[in-house]
């Protein structure tokens, strides 16, 4: 076999990465890991294609290449339940077994105010474990507000389902907005479609407030994830669920302290 990656400046802003019958033979092992839970286990990204400029492709303000640590924007002790809508670990996977990658280009950068990223890969079929060949594609655009703020939207397509026949889509539409040093809120509404399943409860929204002053820190958050909700190239912990959290800090510094 004979493979190709080569990048090309289209301007100064965007970069267009092509690959062909990509090799990830580089890539570092996964750290074992012993899932105790029904919940699965996530791995992060360790591919060099997908690593380059990852951040484009976040939603939401969750973190794109974590779960189960902490929230995005500071959240401390306690889990983040919220759905990572692009995972690229569910490219060239089928089952747990390795699928090749044929074919794959990427778009991302700035081009005045807004970031753009935009991915699509054609993996091969492996018959011998059920693998139909299946096309990824993946859009996002993010605009820049007011001075530390943004909006956005995503949407992604997977030509053959992993659950059923037919296709599976995702669409969102995200803000994030910082105000004064401190105070920073994330929110987002996003659905599913999957030919397998029903469209009812396919939804899912966040409100997530976070306060990090130096002796106040204020933590709110509102989520929910539907039943049929089903990101399939996303990361999802646990469907049909609804969350609040709400955590409150104070921290006094004493005034003599040198007795600290």
């Amino acid at each position: 076999d004979v493979g190709l990656d080569a990048k090309y400046g289209l301007t100064s802003g965007l970069a267009l990465d092509v690959t062909v019958n990509t090799d990830f033979a580089q890539a570092e092992v996964d750290e074992q890991q012993v899932n105790l839970t029904r919940f699965p286990l996530f791995f992060p990204e360790k591919r060099d294609f997908f690593l380059e400029n990852q951040g484009t492709f976040s939603f939401g303000g969750v973190p794109i290449n974590s779960a189960g640590g902490n929230f995005g924007g500071g959240f401390i002790g306690a889990t983040n339940l919220a759905p990572i809508m692009f995972y690229s670990r569910r490219i060239g996977l089928h089952q747990d077994q390795e699928v090749p990658l044929n074919i794959g280009g990427r778009l991302t950068g700035r081009a005045g105010k807004y970031s753009v990223g935009v991915l699509n890969i054609q993996t091969g079929d492996k018959p011998e474990f059920g693998a139909p060949a299946t096309n990824f594609t993946v859009v996002r655009v993010k605009r820049d507000v007011l001075r530390r703020s943004s909006i956005g939207l995503l949407a992604t397509n997977r030509s053959e389902s992993a659950i059923g026949p037919g296709a599976n889509r995702e669409y969102g539409l995200d803000g994030t907005f910082a105000f004064y040093e401190n105070l920073q809120i994330n929110t987002y509404w996003a659905g599913t479609v999957t030919d397998a399943l029903s469209s009812r409860d396919s939804t899912s929204y966040r409100g997530q407030l976070d306060y990090s002053g130096d002796r106040y820190t204020v933590q709110v958050e509102h989520l929910k994830v539907g039943d049929n909700f089903n990101p399939e190239i996303g990361f999802l912990r646990r469907d049909d669920m609804v969350r609040d959290y709400a955590r409150f800090k104070f921290s006094p510094r004493p005034k003599n302290r040198s007795a600290i």
